[in-house]
């Protein structure tokens, strides 16, 4: 997929022979799916605008969350797997923030010359909001689908974060359309895991991703393109001395080796059980040889 990062004002390749989605698309979810989908059997030229930085970081008064879904790397990764061609990153400043929507209209969209604009029917834009897909249709050729839903319930970005912080993370899976990832590097932990015989691999997140719901769950763990079958737990280790913070810890089965400072992603397949005080280090280990025999309980490779 190509990417451009380009700034107001800068001059970027035009798509007027082909379709533009736009919206914030954190999870690229299925409903995000929908658009992608529609847009390729209307164009053999599909472009996304994406901005390279989160408003609710700029901009705190929004009173909305700093938690993502997924990072800008994990949007161009997730788009392209889904065959876009081309992505449109525009830095994003209080400047940018400030643009009112015909301003939006006139200094980012009109230059994209777009043959086609693909939205969801619930899109806006410009200063606070102020610009609908009613804006868009007096200026441009736009193609509006109604929001994916799911049980008779809506797919957005806020229900399946409001799953994953329930442990709900196969609802959460079932509308991504795929299994929940997070992202980072692996850093030392205190070596209790070791100890006892099973070995985590513990994760400073790349991103502020939503971390599911504190307990133990079943999973991946990918390094290198080779993905691992993993026991994950997000908690405060109260067996060996809670922690002040939930961290994220993966038991790779089947993995024998060194994974400090490797770069890792952590998918969340299935919940498993709560986090415990076990009481002692024996209790815990024998939670945890039961632990990992999960997937052969469950019929998962």
């Amino acid at each position: 997929m190509e990417k451009i990062f380009f700034r107001l004002g800068e001059s970027i390749p035009d798509i007027k022979k082909g379709a533009l989605l736009l919206g914030n698309f954190d999870g690229v979810h299925r409903g995000h799916q929908t658009l992608i989908k529609a847009a390729k059997e209307r164009f053999s030229l599909v472009g996304v605008l994406l901005f390279d930085a989160n408003p609710a970081d700029l901009i705190p008064s929004l009173g909305k969350s700093h938690q993502i879904l997924t990072s800008l790397e994990d949007k161009l990764s997730r788009f392209s797997s889904f065959g876009v061609d081309r992505a449109y990153i525009v830095h994003t400043d209080l400047s940018f923030l400030a643009l009112r929507k015909q301003e939006f209209i006139d200094r980012v969209l009109k230059p994209m010359d777009p043959s086609l604009i693909v939205v969801g029917t619930d899109y806006s834009f410009g200063y606070r909001a102020e610009g609908d897909v009613k804006d868009l249709t007096e200026q441009f050729e736009v193609l509006a689908l109604p929001l994916l839903q799911n049980n008779g319930e809506k797919i957005a970005t806020r229900n399946i974060i409001q799953y994953l912080q329930k442990g709900e993370i196969e609802k959460a899976n079932q509308e991504l359309g795929y299994c929940y990832e997070i992202k980072g590097k692996v850093v030392r932990g205190l070596g209790n895991g070791r100890n006892i015989g099973f070995p985590t691999a513990n994760l400073a997140l790349e991103a502020p991703y939503v971390l599911p719901k504190v307990g133990v769950y079943a999973g991946y763990t990918t390094i290198g393109g080779k993905s691992y079958r993993s026991i994950i737990n997000v908690g405060s280790n109260p067996t060996v001395g809670r922690l002040n913070h939930p961290i994220v810890e993966s038991h790779l089965l089947d993995f024998d080796g060194d994974l400090y400072g490797k770069e890792i992603a952590i998918s969340f397949l299935s919940w498993m059980r709560e986090e415990k005080d076990f009481g002692s280090l024996e209790k815990l280990k024998s939670q945890l040889d039961y632990d990992q025999h999960y997937f052969e309980r469950k019929g998962i490779k």
